[in-house]
This record gives C-alpha cells, sequence and structure tokens, in this order.
C-alpha cells in the first residue's frame, strides 16, 4: 500500500473489519469511517455526542497483513481511550 491509493473495495472491507473489533469489544459509536491521507491511513471515530475522532497510522505498515489482523492491530492500542470517549 506504500506510495498507492488504496481501493474503495479494501476500504470498505476494512470498515467492516473495524466495526466487528468495536463491537467484539462493546464500544459505542454514532459513526466510524476509514479513509487515506497521502502515506497514511485515517481511522474516523465520531462519538454519540457528534464529537469525530482521527486515529492515523502508516499504509506501509498494512503491506501484507490480513485486514481483520490490521483492524485488530490498530484499535487494541487505542480501546483504552475509545472507551473514554464513548
Amino acid at each position: 500500500m506504500h506510495n498507492q491509493t488504496v481501493d474503495q473495495q479494501t476500504l470498505n472491507l476494512l470498515h467492516r473489519a473495524f466495526e466487528i473489533v468495536l463491537d467484539q469489544h462493546k464500544l459505542s459509536y454514532n459513526k466510524i469511517g476509514i479513509s487515506e491521507e497521502g502515506e497514511q491511513l485515517l481511522f474516523l471515530y465520531e462519538t454519540n455526542d457528534e464529537k469525530v475522532h482521527v486515529f492515523k497510522w502508516s499504509k506501509a505498515a498494512s503491506v501484507g497483513i490480513s485486514i481483520g489482523t490490521l483492524a485488530q492491530s490498530v484499535l487494541t492500542p487505542i480501546i483504552p481511550q475509545l472507551r473514554l470517549l464513548s
């Protein structure tokens, strides 16, 4: 994914994988989104009070990782923070 645009189908699959991980951890949210910005991918997390929080990670760090594993590896470190936000 380094120096490449991520196709919409992959972004949709990432979005679904993130939803699954959030549901497994019983985290509530209003909306979530996955997007890209240059060399980074973005996880947008909208709380029930409509505040949007953005978490970024490197596209290069995502190469060769399954989508489910990627969702787990991105979300696991920020779950405590997401619990405080939700």
